[in-house]
């Protein structure tokens, strides 16, 4: 085999409050034997330069301020003493409520250009719990000690909750909430956003920006949003609770399993500060240390086993982009006018057992799949190109394909007809299930690739197909963790 390579990585997460930026040096070495296909795999990775935790600039309420926010960044490449073109590939993720900012797109062209291939996006709230779970070693650690661990993602405008299930991502969900809801400084309310407003009213109190809260008004608001979060882990609401949800709640999950928290407030859940008035709180100009105190005292909360991850307020930036270059099968189905493609999300689809006996109980379990894994990477909210990873060892007959073309083009049904189809399988029926599908979804670009096995949170780039057609050239971009 050959030696390792070694080259530059960067992540980038441009969050509610903070902007993080993560210098690593990925070592990658070739790993298929000489006359395969060439595959690449990271032996080692060393992250080599940290930026401070800074605050993402804003011009108002609904504005990122895109001149500040590529000043910043382009600050820290020179304090990392790294060249643009030294980058190689790397990771640029919007978050919590600033990708809900009315220009987050323009500023993620803006900073995109600042290296080489990134992967980059706007994560919405099932994504960004997803990405958060897995950086913070949540998912490692599912896997590792064969259980399941909830990871609640805590910053200054969201709170994200994933699961993961022995290594594997199962579900998620979100809260508008977070410790910045109210900005302070020296113990005066500086500014109250549209949810801290809420919370206010909804514990009988009246507090604006000027006042100087005493210490007993703040911690019922921060309780609340406790047993906001407790609502959170357990997958349930009530009349409160419904309207702080971004998404649906998770499937009750039980309270035997491990707890986990990330973000600016995971931070201080496991390293609290001493709070004896309400300066002590106001060490980032918000009240997050003191709703870290609540998430401590919240009863509900505690019944589960906590347990500290490897990453807390860093969980989120950790994932940097790096590339696996591959072919796909020896059959594929494409519409080559939508090619070349670049930065598809990889959403994974569980299918059932094919049962021969009931057919249409096997349909309606498809269904449910497939709308789970469309909520999960809140596909209706996002509409750009994804592709769906069928992930299957049964051996499917004709009447079974037939079955699982018709569920997937009755799932596009709701989606406009100019996006594609893409579908990723690691079996050999691209060429059936594409002639099949093509019947079903009409002038719909479809392009189905075999024998290539994708992961939840993979993005691909697909080019122009060779070989008369047969293959398509694919780079693999996997979100890299430091677990």
């Amino acid at each position: 085999m050959a030696g390792d390579r070694q080259i530059i990585s960067v992540g980038i997460d441009i969050g509610t409050t903070t902007t993080q930026v993560i210098f690593s040096r990925l070592s990658v070495m070739e790993i298929a034997r000489p006359g395969q296909i060439p595959r690449i795999d990271i032996a080692n990775r060393e992250i080599i330069y940290t930026s401070d935790i800074n605050f993402t600039p804003l011009i108002d309420d609904s504005t990122i301020d895109a001149a500040r926010t590529s000043a910043l960044l382009e600050s820290e490449f020179r304090q990392a003493g790294i060249q643009p073109q030294q980058v190689e590939t790397g990771a640029v993720i919007i978050t919590g409520e600033t990708a809900r900012k009315q220009n987050a797109d323009q500023v993620l062209n803006a900073i995109s250009q600042l290296a080489g291939e990134f992967v980059v996006t706007i994560a919405g709230p099932n994504l960004e719990g997803m990405i958060a779970g897995r950086g913070s070693g949540a998912a490692a650690y599912s896997r590792k000690h064969f259980t399941t661990v909830i990871n609640l993602d805590i910053g200054g405008g969201s709170a994200n909750c994933a699961v993961f299930r022995q290594g594997e991502y199962i579900a998620s969900s979100a809260m508008r909430f977070g410790g910045r809801v109210i900005e302070m400084d020296n113990g005066r309310i500086t500014q109250i956003n549209r949810v801290g407003q809420m919370l206010i009213e909804e514990c009988g109190l009246r507090l604006y920006p000027g006042d100087k809260p005493d210490l007993n008004q703040l911690k019922a608001i921060t309780d609340r949003m406790a047993e906001l979060t407790n609502h959170l882990a357990a997958g349930s609401t009530n009349f409160h609770a419904e309207k702080y949800y971004q998404t649906p709640p998770i499937q009750p999950v039980s309270k035997n399993h491990c707890l986990m928290l990330s973000g600016g407030i995971g931070y201080y859940f496991y390293d609290p500060l001493n709070i004896r008035n309400v300066v002590d709180i106001n060490l980032h100009g918000d009240i997050g240390p003191l709703l870290a105190e609540s998430l401590r005292m919240n009863v509900g909360l505690m019944d589960h086993q906590i347990i500290r991850p490897s990453e807390t307020q860093r969980a989120t930036v950790l994932g940097a982009s790096s590339q696996t270059v591959t072919l796909s099968g020896s059959t594929i189905w494409a519409d080559s006018s939508i090619l070349p493609l670049k930065n598809i999300p990889i959403v994974r689809v569980e299918l059932p057992e094919f049962s021969a006996d009931n057919p249409q109980e096997t349909g309606g379990q498809i269904q449910r799949e497939l709308k789970l894994a469309a909520q999960r990477w809140d596909l209706q909210s996002n509409l750009v190109n994804f592709a769906l990873s069928l992930d299957f060892d049964q051996a499917l007959d004709y009447d079974q394909m037939v079955l699982l073309s018709t569920k997937m083009a009755e799932f596009m049904q709701n989606l406009p007809a100019t996006l594609p189809l893409i579908v990723v399988t690691r079996r050999d029926y691209a060429r059936v299930i594409g002639q099949t599908i093509k019947n079903l979804v009409g002038s719909r670009p479809i392009l189905i690739i075999d024998q290539v096995g994708l992961s939840e949170g993979d993005y691909i780039d697909i080019g122009i197909p060779l070989m008369d057609g047969r293959v398509v050239p694919l780079v693999v971009k996997t979100l890299v963790f430091s677990h």
